[in-house]
């Protein structure tokens, strides 16, 4: 398809609200080639979004002011920041109703990769996962096209070309009512979002795996995590929302809020965007607030509660990497879970390096590594197959 018809198609696609998750990767890398791009992106969505919105011209400036009046403050806090690796906004935007792309911070001039080994260059990850259903069966999942992949009990198993899948309770219920369990597993270098049966939304990032009932129970929703998600439950006051992560459970009724749970990690983190959620732990009950953090210590059980940047942290869902004061030693977890590589230190002190930034997760590895060694004293370079990070006097 030539280029011109392909911009024609993303216009398309994001006026009506369609974008794909794969046609977004491909938009944004597209757009990051050059500032011309986005531009000409810009302009075509512009005249794309007025072609669709006549006799409603009015209505739409109004979206569009909005659009704007969100916007500016998060650019202004990104300045003030003053990420050191540049100060160019590179921005996506989606005013039609339901739709939003990303923001970027970017430097006005382009940020030169590293010449490094083809380890380095991996490319990112991108929407997959395993579906074990309830009945032993074992389906990949991707972004491929939409069909129905599985009937169990009366739930129909659709995936969706979006990167998604989602069960349909037709409401065929059985004689025996025995709640049978499902699981999604996202490797690494995978992303995946899953709608459950009531309708709950769960984007589940790599290296994770959500468990779940095919038909939840008539006074209970509660599914169990590995890994991290980020959940937007639908409203139920009868039936309580349940997170069991190990030992910690978190009980909520409707809202919105992510959960890191790594089985490697020595903590439990909850981050509350909007709503109300409890917290129990061995001992102890928290309840958080919208804009407040969890944290539950799993060496020394200890737990602290605080207010935090909720919207970095679940970045995420978006297709964003987006690094606040992290130490290198987080920050390379989060990068080997997403690319499917390994790091090693030269210097055990470097790892408490700090770096803080912004980048879409669909660049290649090299370029977001030549981002980290451009404000930080470290060089990256390949050695038996994994990365080395070195120090730089």
């Amino acid at each position: 398809m030539e280029v011109g018809d392909r911009i024609d198609e993303w216009v398309n696609q994001c006026v009506r609200g369609v974008l794909s998750e794969k046609d977004r990767i491909e938009l944004l890398r597209w757009l990051e080639a050059t500032p011309e791009h986005e531009k000409q992106f810009r302009e075509m969505l512009r005249i794309g979004m007025r072609v669709s919105a006549v006799g409603q011209w009015s209505e739409l400036d109004d979206i569009q002011q909005r659009t704007w009046d969100k916007i500016t403050p998060f650019i202004e806090r990104r300045r003030k920041k003053l990420y050191m690796w540049g100060t160019r906004i590179a921005s996506v935007i989606i005013v039609m109703v339901g739709v939003a792309l990303i923001w970027q911070n970017e430097s006005d001039q382009e940020i030169g990769t590293m010449q490094v080994s083809n380890v380095l260059q991996v490319e990112s990850g991108s929407p997959k996962a395993i579906l074990v259903t309830s009945a032993g069966e074992k389906i990949a999942l991707n972004d491929d096209k939409t069909y129905q992949v599985a009937d169990i009990s009366g739930v129909e198993i659709i995936q969706d070309s979006t990167g998604s899948v989602r069960f349909e309770d037709r409401g065929v219920t059985m004689e025996e009512e025995i709640c049978r369990y499902s699981s999604i597993v996202v490797p690494e270098k995978g992303e995946y979002q899953a709608i459950l049966s009531d309708g709950t939304k769960v984007w589940i990032n790599s290296d994770s795996k959500l468990e779940f009932p095919d038909r939840f129970r008539e006074n209970i929703r509660e599914v169990k995590l590995t890994g991290e998600a980020y959940f937007e439950v639908v409203a139920d006051t009868k039936r309580p929302f349940y997170v069991q992560v190990g030992e910690a459970k978190v009980q909520v009724l409707g809202t919105a809020f992510n959960v890191s749970a790594y089985r490697e990690d020595q903590q439990v983190e909850v981050a509350l965007l909007r709503g109300k959620v409890g917290l129990d732990l061995p001992g102890n009950e928290y309840v958080l607030a919208p804009g407040e953090i969890a944290t539950w210590n799993k060496g020394d059980r200890q737990a602290t509660l605080r207010k935090g940047d909720v919207e970095s942290i679940v970045d995420w869902k978006t297709g964003r990497f987006n690094f606040e004061d992290m130490s290198l030693d987080k920050l390379t977890v989060k990068l080997a879970r997403w690319y499917g590589v390994q790091f090693i230190f030269e210097d055990e002190t470097t790892k408490e390096f700090r770096f803080s930034g912004a980048v879409t997760k669909y660049r290649t590895l090299d370029y977001v590594l030549g981002m980290i060694a451009k404000t930080t004293k470290v060089a990256f370079q390949e050695k038996d197959g994994k990365i080395l990070v070195r120090k730089i006097e």
